[in-house]
């Protein structure tokens, strides 16, 4: 086989020099002699000025980035359900009997002891707000349509 270069594209183009129209051509070499080379020539029939520019394909070597491995978190145990209406009966409860207890020490120790139910009586209710107004009484199971979800 020869050694030959072919013309891929010519066209008009600026000159670099003048700036007034100029042919214009990209040259490829053959693979034996220039691996992929290619030329870009500016021609001006105005100036007589010939400007070419070489550019041959850049071998890169292969980048391997190691990534590291997909760490995912520990798969949790799903949350017992919590019942929430014997939670509040059972604070309603100690509530009826605590305050059963102090009403009657009060009956006989007096104005101390009522201080002391005033006090107990205000922290109760301030516990008891902590918790959600819509978890006190579970929904209309029309409206959820019998299936709870959610915490």
């Amino acid at each position: 086989m020869t050694k030959m270069s072919m013309v891929v594209e010519r066209g008009l183009a600026r000159c670099p020099r003048c700036v007034s129209m100029a042919d214009y051509v990209f040259i490829e070499f053959s693979a034996e002699v220039y691996s992929g080379m290619l030329r870009y020539e500016v021609r001006c029939r105005k100036c007589g000025e010939c400007y070419g520019e070489e550019s041959r394909p850049t071998v890169h070597a292969a980048v391997v980035v190691a990534e590291p491995p997909i760490v995912w978190p520990p798969d949790c145990e799903p949350v017992p359900p919590r019942d929430r209406r014997a939670e509040l009966r059972q604070r309603a409860a100690e509530l009826r009997h605590r305050t059963a207890e102090v009403a009657a020490r009060a009956r006989t120790e007096g104005t101390r002891a009522r201080d002391e139910t005033t006090k107990w009586v205000t922290k109760s209710v301030q516990k008891a707000r902590t918790i959600r107004p819509a978890d006190w009484f579970r929904r209309d199971e029309a409206q959820t349509g019998g299936v709870q979800t959610g915490g």
